[in-house]
C-alpha cells in the first residue's frame, strides 16, 4: 500500500511521532530544535499530501528560541491564516539572554517580541493550549497578553510564567480583571515568580477547578489562596518550597485536608526549605502514607529529617531528596536497604557524608535500589574527579549540583562526565549521554513540568533545564 492513501487521521498520527521521538538511529539524544528541522527539511518537501498534513504535526508546537523565529511565525500566520488553528503550544523557554550575548536591556530593546506582537499571536491561535514563558520576556507580559490567555483562549490548559517577577508583570497579574468565575488551566507555574503578592493567587486559585499540576515554589501564596482551591481539583504535582507565607499550620491543615490533595492523587509533592518542625513534619508524613497511595516523588531538603522520620516516609516514594538531613550512613542502610522502588536520592549536605564515606562504597552499596545519587558538589564531588568508583559514574552538572550515577558507559569511558558551559540546549543533550537512560533521572528536576507529552514535555531546554536541574 503506498503510505500517501493512508487516512489523514493515520498520517497526522506518524508524523506526531515522528517530531516527538527524540532518539536517533544509534539512540543518542536529539534536541527538540533539531528534531524540528529534519522534520520540516525532510518531510514536508516529499509531496504535496505530505506537506499538508505535515504541517499540523510542525506547527502543533511552535518553538520560539529568538526574536527571528517569531516574527517568521508571525509571517506565516498572516500569510496563511488557517495555520493558527493547528498550533497547540507556544514554547518560549528557549527565548533567554543567558548564554546567547545578550543582556536584558537588549532584549527589550528588540521589537519583534512585544506585548502588542504577543497579543497579536495569541489571538490568531483559537485552539492553543500550552503557553510557556519564562523571565526572559517578563516585561513584555502585559495586560493584554495577560487578558488574552485567561479570558479569550477556551481550549487553554498550561501556562508557564518561570522566573517572571519585573513590576511589570507584577503590575499585569495584579490588575487582571477575569471574565468568568472558572478557568479551565489544569497545569500552572508561578515558579520562583517571587514578586508576586498574595492577592494574585487568592484571585487565580479559586477559579481553578481543573488543577493537577501546580508550582509555587518561592511565591508568596497565603494560606487563604490555597484552601479556595476548588475542592473538584485533583491535584498531582504540587511545590510549596520556599513558600514562607503560608503559616506552618496552614500548610499542614491544606496537606492533610483539603479534597485537592488528600484524596489520593498527589504523586509529585516538594516542601524544599519549608518551616515545618520535626512535630509536623511527623504529622505530615503519616497522612501522606494514607492519603496519598501513588506518591512517587517527595521532596524534604532543608527539612529537619530525623531518624524516626524515614519510617513514616510512603514505600511508594521512588524519588527522595534529604537534604542537610543529618542522618547518618547506618540510619539510611537501616531504613531504606530494603526497598526495591527507591530509584533516585538526594543527600546533599549531610555532615555524615564525605569523600570517603563513599569511596568506601558501603553506601551505595547498601541500598541497591538506588540508581542515581545526589551529593555536595564542592565539598565532595568536585574533589572525586579522579576516584574511580567501580560501576558509577560521577557527574558534574554546569550548576551548582553533582552526582553519582550507577552504571558506566563502557569500561574505557571517563568516570567524570563534566557539563561544559556550552549552549543552553546542549547541556541535557551531554548530561543524557552520561548517565543513560533512566527514570531516576527524572528525580533530579527541581520544578513541576507544564507541558503536555504531546508537545515536547520535558526540561531540557532554556531556562527550564536551569531551574530544574543546575540550581538547589
Amino acid at each position: 500500500m503506498n503510505i500517501c492513501s493512508l487516512p489523514p487521521e493515520i498520517l497526522q498520527q506518524i508524523f506526531a511521532l515522528s517530531c516527538a521521538d527524540d532518539r536517533d538511529a544509534s539512540g543518542a539524544p536529539v534536541p527538540l530544535t533539531r528534531r524540528l528541522a529534519c522534520f520540516k527539511k525532510n518531510i514536508l518537501p516529499v509531496c504535496r499530501r505530505f506537506h499538508e498534513l505535515g504541517l499540523h504535526a510542525l506547527y502543533s508546537h511552535v518553538h520560539i528560541g529568538h526574536p527571528r523565529a517569531f516574527d517568521v511565525f508571525r509571517y506565516e500566520l498572516n500569510k496563511n491564516p488557517d495555520l493558527g488553528s493547528f498550533v497547540k503550544c507556544l514554547d518560549f523557554s528557549d527565548f533567554t539572554s543567558i548564554g546567547l550575548g545578550r543582556t536584558r536591556q537588549m532584549n527589550r530593546e528588540i521589537q519583534m517580541v512585544t506585548a502588542e506582537t504577543i497579543t497579536d499571536a495569541l489571538l490568531k491561535l483559537p485552539n492553543l493550549k500550552e503557553f510557556l514563558v519564562s523571565e526572559a520576556l517578563e516585561d513584555d507580559l502585559g495586560p493584554q497578553v495577560l487578558a488574552t490567555l485567561f479570558n479569550k483562549l477556551p481550549f487553554l490548559e498550561a501556562a508557564d510564567f518561570c522566573g517572571a517577577s519585573s513590576d511589570s508583570f507584577l503590575a499585569a497579574m495584579s490588575k487582571l480583571q477575569y471574565t468568568d468565575s472558572t478557568c479551565q488551566i489544569s497545569r500552572l507555574s508561578f515558579h520562583q515568580c517571587v514578586s508576586l503578592p498574595a492577592s494574585v493567587f487568592e484571585n487565580l486559585l479559586p477559579r481553578l477547578g481543573e488543577l493537577t499540576r501546580l508550582d509555587l515554589t518561592h511565591t508568596h501564596v497565603s494560606a487563604r489562596a490555597l484552601m479556595s482551591i476548588p475542592a473538584t481539583a485533583r491535584i498531582t504535582h504540587l511545590s510549596l518550597s520556599k513558600c514562607r507565607s503560608i503559616g506552618v499550620k496552614s500548610m499542614i491543615s491544606f496537606l492533610t485536608t483539603h479534597p485537592a490533595v488528600a484524596s489520593g492523587s498527589l504523586q509529585w509533592l516538594s516542601l524544599q526549605w519549608a518551616d515545618l518542625s520535626p512535630d509536623d513534619l511527623s504529622t505530615l508524613l503519616k497522612s501522606l502514607q494514607s492519603s496519598s497511595p501513588h506518591l512517587f516523588n517527595l521532596n524534604l531538603y532543608g527539612l529537619p529529617v530525623e531518624k524516626y522520620h524515614l519510617d513514616f516516609i510512603p514505600h511508594t516514594v521512588e524519588e527522595l531528596s534529604l537534604g542537610f538531613a543529618s542522618l547518618s550512613v547506618d540510619d539510611l542502610i537501616a531504613a531504606f536497604s530494603s526497598r526495591t522502588n527507591l530509584r533516585y536520592l538526594d543527600l546533599t549536605g549531610n555532615p555524615y557524608i564525605t569523600c570517603w564515606t563513599i569511596g568506601e562504597m558501603r553506601l551505595l552499596k547498601g541500598i541497591p535500589s538506588v540508581q542515581t545519587w545526589e551529593f555536595d558538589l564542592t565539598k565532595i564531588l568536585l574533589k572525586m574527579t579522579h576516584v574511580r568508583l567501580p560501576n558509577y559514574t560521577i557527574v558534574i552538572g554546569q550548576g551548582r549540583r553533582g552526582w553519582i550515577f550507577c552504571g558506566e558507559k563502557n569500561k574505557d569511558a571517563l568516570h567524570v562526565a563534566h557539563c561544559a558551559s556550552r549552549a543552553v540546549a546542549r547541556c541535557q543533550y551531554v548530561l543524557g549521554m552520561d548517565i543513560g537512560s533512566t527514570p531516576a533521572w527524572d528525580g533530579a528536576s527541581r520544578k513541576i513540568d507544564c507541558s503536555a507529552a504531546d508537545f515536547g514535555a520535558g526540561l531540557e531546554r532554556g531556562i527550564y533545564l536551569y531551574y530544574a536541574y543546575r540550581i538547589c
